[in-house]
């Protein structure tokens, strides 16, 4: 029970209370309990032995064949291998469901880091959650209210709407309290119930504990541990898992959500019913609007999709840079288009632009991104830098928020995203998903050093808003292919000008910045001109060369590849020395070149 019982994250303990048990009496209440354990037990090494199984592959071809046969042959075959190991982990995920669907789910949205296939694989997982039967899950809500189903709603379907890898969601009708409608009759009340699978924060506690012994067992490979803080990452992960099985929680996301666009017209958050809420049941208003890629929906209603796009990627922005507070789980499940008529729009006070006019609807607040100011500071200043195509500043910037590795070349990274700014900035999102292969083929070539070395990683505070930072390229694209990024960007400075934070104070003052810098320096020309020359023509000009990060790696190349064939010389010459030996039955010699042969050999597999 060790393995059951033990916490991954004392931190998170004071926050996550035990999920009230079930009340049993007598002997028949110990054996689900015991049943409990020992499935908790179970699920735990599978996982386990799945992880084992992952890492000791990875040993297995990445690092001993990889020395043997040469690496080259090594990723032939690479791609199948990790496509079938992403299906083993989908059919178990789908099997033991729990914080294993949640992690597949997470890993299929990360298009920047897995290649099509393992997305492909691992996609499956988004409705592979196969729902509670009613048998289960309506004493759990009865439960949870304190009384019959019945005597809170008036109806109530059975069904559910969505099965979800933590919880179900139904559809029901409040009774009547008295509220009235235009007309004066009482107004139904339709709203989505969520309720908590059994046993869940059992289940999501075994499987974090296994999930961070897999990580450990990962953090003994060099090149995983030094591009993420793995302790971390997982710690952040976890984090928001616990804020998903707490609805308590949830509903104070919603509020503070609300709060922050409270100005904001636009943006809509469906009430909260506190009254039936309980830690593992929230009760909702359901949203019965437009789902976000209902294309056709959107287009019959007569909303306009660029004008939908921009007001997503806008209060995304808003989000992360004026409230560090950000809805982390945006896929079209969870976000809707409320069509609103002319007179509506404009006693509202909601923006009316190209189109019909409408507000956006955010759904499920369970799972929520939160970023420190100082981190939030820093992102404003990347986002700048990329706005007013300073490679330096750029460079910079992602060192101070953890994107580098600390050996990484930077003047070589800033030569690379120079060329990038200039080649993508001002396009697309269309043109960036159609950009030429000879192209990117070149740029490969140019800067092969720094894609051999990857001298990026993942810092703290990214791995959720990474995630969300990709599923929303993607509805973006979807919404409006012409989409342009860098016009928002800029925009975003006179749209978000908010007493508070001011956003666009700063990024106007950093743009005069710019602007004195720059003068400063074209004033300072002359002088330093006059100086450079006049220690050229007197012979007291110093030039000093380092060899770059690239040439320094070349050469350590170049030193293991010529030990790794010393050592392999030095191991087949012992092998036939001891083989001949043994052959001509000189016995004592034969056993001492096999000895030096085998310590040969491992010396040549740590090279």
């Amino acid at each position: 029970m060790a393995l059951v019982e033990k916490l991954p994250f004392p931190a998170l303990e004071r926050t996550v209370p035990q999920q009230p048990p079930v009340p049993q009496t007598g002997a028949s209440g110990a054996r689900p309990q015991r049943g409990l354990a020992l499935s908790l037990r179970q699920r735990a090494w599978r996982a386990l032995w799945f992880g084992a199984r992952m890492v000791l592959g990875f040993i297995w071809w990445e690092v001993i064949l990889a020395r043997v046969i040469g690496a080259e042959r090594v990723a032939q075959n690479r791609m199948a291998r990790l496509t079938a190991l992403a299906r083993r982990f989908r059919n178990l995920a789908v099997e033991l469901g729990g914080v294993w669907i949640k992690l597949g789910q997470f890993l299929s949205s990360r298009v920047d880091l897995l290649p099509p296939a393992i997305i492909a694989e691992l996609s499956g997982l988004q409705d592979a959650v196969p729902p509670e039967p009613a048998s289960v899950m309506l004493p759990l809500i009865e439960r949870e209210l304190g009384m019959p189903i019945a005597q809170v709603f008036e109806e109530f379907d059975p069904t559910p709407v969505a099965a979800a890898s933590f919880g179900q969601a139904y559809l029901a009708t409040l009774k009547d309290t008295g509220e009235a409608s235009n007309n004066g009759a009482a107004a139904p009340r339709r709203v989505v119930v969520k309720v908590q699978r059994p046993n869940m924060e059992a289940i999501v506690r075994t499987d974090l504990h296994a999930l961070q012994t897999i990580v450990g067992w990962l953090k003994y490979y060099k090149p995983i541990r030094r591009r993420a803080n793995l302790d971390a990452l997982t710690h952040e992960f976890a984090e928001v898992v616990y804020q998903e099985l707490d609805y308590l929680q949830e509903a104070k996301h919603a509020e503070q959500f609300n709060r922050n666009f409270a100005s904001d017209t636009g943006v809509r958050v469906p009430r909260v019913y506190h009254a039936f809420t309980t830690r593992h049941l929230i009760v909702l208003k359901n949203v019965e609007d437009i789902k976000i890629l209902d294309l056709e929906g959107l287009e019959s209603a007569g909303i306009s999709r660029r004008e939908v796009a921009r007001k997503l990627f806008e209060t995304y922005l808003a989000q992360v840079f004026v409230h560090g507070f950000f809805h982390a789980d945006p896929h079209p499940g969870n976000l809707f288009v409320q069509p609103l008529d002319v007179e509506t729009a404009r006693a509202w006070r909601v923006p009316i632009g190209e189109g019909r006019p409408f507000r956006l609807t955010f759904v499920d607040f369970g799972m929520m991104g939160t970023l420190p100011p100082t981190f939030v500071k820093e992102l404003r200043e990347f986002i700048l830098a990329i706005t007013l195509k300073d490679a330096h500043r750029w460079v910079m910037s992602a060192q101070r928020l953890g994107f580098l590795l600390p050996e990484a070349d930077l003047v070589r990274v800033e030569h690379a995203i120079a060329q990038l700014l200039d080649r993508f900035w001002g396009v697309t999102v269309s043109d960036l998903s159609n950009v030429d292969f000879n192209e990117m083929y070149a740029f490969a070539q140019e800067f092969r050093d720094l894609l051999s070395s990857l001298p990026f990683q993942v810092p703290q505070n990214m791995l959720y808003l990474g995630r969300t930072a990709n599923i929303l390229a993607g509805m973006l694209t979807a919404l409006d292919p012409e989409f342009n990024p860098w016009q928002a960007l800029q925009s975003f400075a006179r749209d978000f000008d908010t007493p508070t934070s001011s956003p666009a104070r700063s990024f106007t003052q950093s743009v005069v910045g710019e602007g004195v810098k720059l003068l400063r320096q074209a004033i300072q020309l002359p002088s330093q001109s006059e100086a450079f020359f006049s220690r050229a023509l007197s012979g007291q000009l110093e030039v000093r060369a380092q060899l770059s990060q690239a040439s320094t790696n070349d050469l350590r190349r170049i030193e293991r590849s010529v030990e790794r064939l010393t050592w392999s010389v030095t191991f087949a010459a012992l092998l036939i020395c001891g083989t001949l030996l043994f052959l001509n039955q000189v016995v004592v010699l034969a056993v001492v070149c096999s000895v030096f042969a085998a310590i040969s050999f491992a010396r040549l597999m740590t090279v």
